[in-house]
């Protein structure tokens, strides 16, 4: 297996947008950053959804983005130094998102008689049992 490349030693080629002006441009990786502010996951969400679309279960690349921008001429090895990740295959959840709610309309026939002490009860009810104490 390759040794991984320390990631300080890359230089980047940066071309520009406006290419009649100006020459590209071999940079430091410590000369590269970006705007706070111009990554986030709004962005992020909208670029995945532009360019990618989910096949069986497996999000791929659109082939329009693919023809657009010549992935299929590239490899991992072009944007990647080192060897391709191997993944472990895992079988899919059978529990997607949340269980759904319970219906709270039977709460009542669940109370047990500890949680029915005299701070709990309602004031109908405590009203009902001082007019039986009464009554004997």
């Amino acid at each position: 297996k390759k040794a991984i490349i320390d990631p300080s030693l890359f230089k980047y080629k940066v071309q520009p947008i406006k290419k009649h002006l100006y020459e590209p441009v071999i940079v430091k990786a410590s000369q590269l950053s970006r705007r706070k502010h111009l990554f986030s996951r709004d962005r992020l969400k909208l670029f995945l959804k532009q360019h990618c679309e989910p096949h069986d279960g497996v999000i791929k690349a659109k082939a329009t983005s693919i023809e657009k921008y010549h992935l299929a001429e590239q490899n991992f090895s072009y944007f990647f130094p080192d060897e391709p990740p191997t993944f472990i295959f895992s079988p899919a959840s059978r529990r997607r998102g949340r269980p759904p709610k319970r219906a709270s309309a039977g709460l009542e026939d669940n109370i047990t008689p500890k949680q029915n002490t005299s701070g709990n009860k309602s004031k109908v009810s405590r009203e009902r049992a001082r007019f039986q104490k009464q009554r004997e």
